[in-house]
């Protein structure tokens, strides 16, 4: 009897968790951007707590204030990135011809190393890259993250507006989940804007095109552990290839890009982070493919964020902690029996 009631138990929960998977994943276009909207709510609180106690502003003036940070931010980024694509849009030929050029060095060079290639054929097959859809596929998705990040910003004054800041909150499930999220984000901006403006001296010495978008980019990707820094590496990478080739300054662009996210990964961020999320790097690692999996990208984002606050509820109940200790990947404190 003892038997079955453990295995009725673990096919409730097993099924109870594909029930709530498919509802996020249903409900994610609505789901995301409060989520998102939730967590920066929980960033800005301490911020606006501070102006407000601290200096003696009155709130609406402290609403008034962020909403004013939030406006001039969305719109210098708008703006910049959409200069940006111009600009690309403009020497679309420009970069069509040396597409061509580096086609060529490709095919002498695989010819020296005795590899039959035609290249009249490889040629006319760099001829056809619709360089005008890859601008406009381009365009459009900028265009739906700025709608998507206008959408967040929209519900994270709704949630600021509604909030009442005291000078003392009782301790509580929330205050910590807020106080480890604030602490999480608020060094991952850090960090992640120290990364996204060296970026933007080293793109912009080397004179790289879309400097600006490049440097935005790595901020945004920052946020995702481990592939966010290779992803934010990488995305130069054909612009790069488009304006030099494979010269020297291909090469030490990149190099330096490396560095920075090395440096700054390996270095700073360990020291200014801690342990603040309490997870093992195996459960943010499979945190971030589940939630990869079930919202993509914006999933990727937010997968620390909510599996640290999944742990933290967790502990504290009886019956959840050991999903804590797993969390953690404390296994000697499971008692199996």
């Amino acid at each position: 009897m003892e038997t079955y009631q453990k295995i009725s138990t673990v096919c409730l929960f097993i099924l109870t968790m594909i029930a709530i998977a498919f509802v996020l994943s249903v409900t994610k276009t609505v789901l995301i951007p409060f989520i998102m909207a939730v967590f920066l709510a929980l960033v800005f609180s301490p911020l606006m707590a501070t102006l407000q106690i601290k200096l003696k502003l009155p709130r609406p003036v402290v609403l008034i204030l962020t909403i004013g940070f939030f406006s001039i931010l969305f719109l210098l980024v708008s703006f910049v990135t959409a200069d940006s694509i111009e600009n690309f849009a403009s020497n679309s030929d420009q970069y069509k011809n040396q597409v061509q050029n580096i086609g060529v060095a490709l095919a002498k060079t695989a010819a020296q190393l005795g590899f039959d290639v035609d290249e009249n054929s490889l040629q006319g097959t760099i001829k056809k890259i619709p360089f005008p859809q890859i601008i406009k596929t381009l365009s459009t998705g900028v265009i739906s993250l700025f709608s998507n990040t206008f959408l967040v910003i929209i519900f994270t004054i709704f949630l600021l507006s509604g909030q009442t800041i005291e000078k003392s909150e009782s301790k509580s499930i929330i205050s910590e989940i807020k106080s480890s999220v604030a602490k999480y984000v608020g060094t991952k901006t850090l960090v992640s804007g120290a990364t996204g403006i060296l970026t933007f001296i080293v793109l912009k010495i080397f004179q790289v095109e879309m400097a600006f978008m490049f440097a935005t980019l790595t901020f945004l990707f920052n946020f995702i552990p481990t592939i966010g820094s290779i992803v934010a590496v990488v995305l130069p990478l054909p612009i790069l290839l488009l304006q030099f080739g494979f010269g020297a300054s291909f090469f030490g662009c990149l190099a330096l890009l490396g560095f920075i996210q090395i440096t700054i990964g390996n270095v700073l961020e360990p020291k200014l982070m801690g342990e603040s999320t309490g997870l093992h790097p195996v459960t943010i690692l499979l945190s971030l493919t589940f939630w990869g999996l079930l919202w993509g990208v914006a999933g990727m984002f937010l997968s620390v964020p909510i599996t640290a606050s999944l742990s933290l509820i967790f502990s504290k109940f009886e019956l959840t902690k050991p999903i804590t200790d797993v969390f953690a990947g404390n296994f000697d404190k499971l008692k199996i029996s």
